[in-house]
């Protein structure tokens, strides 16, 4: 799909149909997985050449961010704007002073919405419209940060209960924790490719990005820079999360062994005493009561049971 704004047209974006005339005056080229037709319009309307995917995700930082000529050559190669769980896709931006092409191959809510502000906002140039896609993908980033925490937040509510969780129920809050870990770690990925964008284009600069673009990306970065922060306090609470599960997972079974080493203790009494009238004695005393059996199996309950009164009494039993 390739998908055309044109300089002070305010209403929806132009779609790209073969046969379309040459529009007046682009000022956003937004390819989304073109096709050859696509890209090969796109160059010809812009006069840029457009770069390739393998240009985009090589991990060559000067391959992923450069100058040729009066064009500066951006991308995100790990570029993950959903919390889908879909694969991150690289995004190819290729901005000059009349125009900025984009390159992405597959659909992005903050794309989307920089897309539906042309209808009511007037961009003044392609530094304007870079950096109001900036914006977007910094804002949608933001609040994905936020869902991330607010999971956190229910997720720490059912770990830490004073009810006693399960085995399986554990379990489920470290896989919720690894799911949480990975949305975030996508949403890492992605703002660390935009932060470099932005420090490489305030850092060069060139003379037809006006003062008002420049001002905003400078707010962008302090906001990059406090998502950074805010992205190591989610890290810190993943990590202490995982702890307490196992911790809670630790401990429930180290409760399973003590009950399970108080009942062998329990028994060991009757063994005892059952290997001792079981011996093959000719005299022994016993044989002659008339309720020596009953007698036998008594004792042996009553010193199973002395045991588990004196762990209980102890506090050894409840585990608590």
């Amino acid at each position: 799909m390739l998908i055309i704004h044109e300089h002070g047209q305010h209403d929806r974006p132009t779609v790209w149909t073969p046969g379309m005339g040459r529009p007046k005056a682009p000022i956003w080229i937004d390819l989304l997985e073109p096709s050859e037709d696509e890209r090969h319009c796109a160059a010809e309307i812009t006069g840029l050449r457009v770069p390739e995917r393998s240009d985009i995700v090589n991990l060559a930082l000067s391959s992923r961010i450069r100058t040729d000529d009066d064009a500066m050559y951006l991308s995100i190669p790990y570029f993950a704007d959903t919390n889908n769980g879909h694969a991150a896709q690289p995004v190819g931006i290729v901005v000059t002073n009349h125009v900025l092409m984009t390159l992405r191959f597959t659909e992005s809510p903050a794309f989307d919405l920089a897309n539906a502000s042309c209808q009511h906002q007037h961009w003044e140039s392609s530094a304007d419209v870079l950096a109001t896609l900036i914006e977007a993908i910094v804002n949608l980033g933001a609040q994905r940060m936020e869902d991330v925490s607010a999971e956190l937040k229910k997720l720490s509510d059912r770990v830490f209960t004073p009810e006693r969780l399960g085995t399986p129920v554990l379990r489920g809050c470290m896989l919720e924790v690894g799911r949480l870990e990975g949305m975030q770690a996508r949403n890492r990925s992605s703002m660390l490719g935009v932060q470099r964008i932005v420090s490489f284009v305030r850092a060069k600069k060139p003379d037809w990005m006006g003062d008002a673009v420049e001002v905003r990306l400078r707010v962008v970065e302090h906001d990059l820079r406090t998502l950074d922060e805010f992205d190591d306090q989610l890290t810190n609470k993943l990590q202490f999360l995982l702890d307490a599960t196992l911790g809670f997972i630790s401990t429930d079974q180290n409760h399973v062994m003590k009950v399970l080493t108080v009942a062998s203790v329990a028994t060991i009494p009757p063994v005892i005493l059952a290997g001792i009238w079981g011996m093959n004695f000719k005299d022994m005393p016993e044989l002659n009561l008339p309720y020596a059996y009953p007698i036998a199996l008594l004792i042996m309950l009553l010193s199973m049971a002395l045991p588990v009164l004196f762990f209980k009494w102890r506090g050894w039993w409840s585990g608590d």
